[in-house]
């Protein structure tokens, strides 16, 4: 276990917390709910160290209209300062596939900016990612999430977080590598490149 295991606990608890704070505060949580998407990710694992959401929907025929018509309920809120909308179907730079919206909000009279990213996809097309998700789910023990935890807190602000590093890069080197600590993460990162 991490010798900070109960603060990275308490810690991840509360933001876990604050999520579903804000989530029925602004109202998002309840379009999400009724539009069909459902929470992915860390908040799901328990691996939260920042303000960020990831939902996903399945539909087998992904309707823009739909999408953007979330897009319009969700800015309705006042909530979101900011909405990026893509068709990633039509993007040919992407090999995912899928509809997507990314967002920053916060409290209308200001407050801490959350990140969510939305994807709605067919089943199949969300499909290349759950055998990964089902064995980490498997491998995840408390012990192995408090070394998730402990590097992802201390690499979140790292520049090359969520370019070049991921939070998968650290699922995978904890759950798979054993990888213990966040300099064994970085030369195991080094490795990897």
């Amino acid at each position: 276990m991490h010798p900070e295991a109960g603060r990275l606990f308490a810690a991840e608890e509360a933001m876990r917390a604050e999520a579903d704070e804000m989530l029925a505060r602004a109202g998002i949580g309840a379009i999400l709910r009724g539009a069909g998407y459902g929470a992915v990710g860390s908040y799901g694992m328990r691996t939260m160290t920042w303000r960020d959401l990831d939902f996903e929907r399945v539909r087998e025929a992904p309707d823009w209209g739909d999408h953007w018509a979330v897009g319009a309920a969700l800015a309705a809120t006042g909530w979101p300062w900011r909405q990026v909308c893509t068709d990633h179907y039509r993007d040919p730079w992407r090999n995912e596939k899928g509809l997507y919206w990314g967002l920053r909000a916060a409290p209308p009279g200001g407050g801490e900016t959350w990140k969510l990213d939305l994807r709605t996809a067919r089943a199949e097309e969300f499909a290349p990612a759950e055998p990964r998700r089902q064995r980490w789910a498997a491998l995840m023990t408390e012990e192995r999430r408090s070394y998730v935890l402990a590097i992802k807190e201390a690499v979140c602000t790292d520049p090359e977080y969520r370019k070049s590093l991921l939070s998968v890069h650290v699922y995978e080197a904890v759950l798979e590598r054993g990888v213990r600590g966040v300099e064994e993460f970085r030369e195991w990162g080094r490795g990897r490149e």
